[in-house]
């Protein structure tokens, strides 16, 4: 099941400029791949709008459980503000669409 993960956080909590938010981002980057083993997380791909201060990773995953562990394990929550969003392909709804 995909989830696009919704990661945000104002100039105040920045990464690029706060020290403590740099290293816990640096400490989380460096745990991904292992961390989203250990919840059946598969991370598909990431995009920034950096003036935004907004983050978006596409999560395949058993469910959005799972992606919140791993969100939690990887302390990104610390600094941001976190929402994970159930998404299904376009091809997927318009098949939907067609069984109304």
């Amino acid at each position: 099941m995909l989830h696009m993960v919704v990661i945000s956080h104002g100039p105040d909590t920045c990464a690029a400029v706060h020290p403590a938010s740099a290293e816990m981002a640096r400490n989380a980057m460096d745990q991904k791949d292992a961390v989203s083993k250990k919840y059946g997380v598969t991370l598909q791909g990431g995009w920034v709008d950096a003036p935004g201060h907004i983050f978006y990773m596409l999560a395949d995953a058993p469910n959005a459980h799972a992606v919140n562990d791993l969100m939690a394990d990887l302390k990104f929550f610390h600094w941001n503000t976190i929402v994970i969003h159930p998404i299904v392909t376009l091809e997927e709804a318009m098949q939907l669409a067609k069984n109304v």
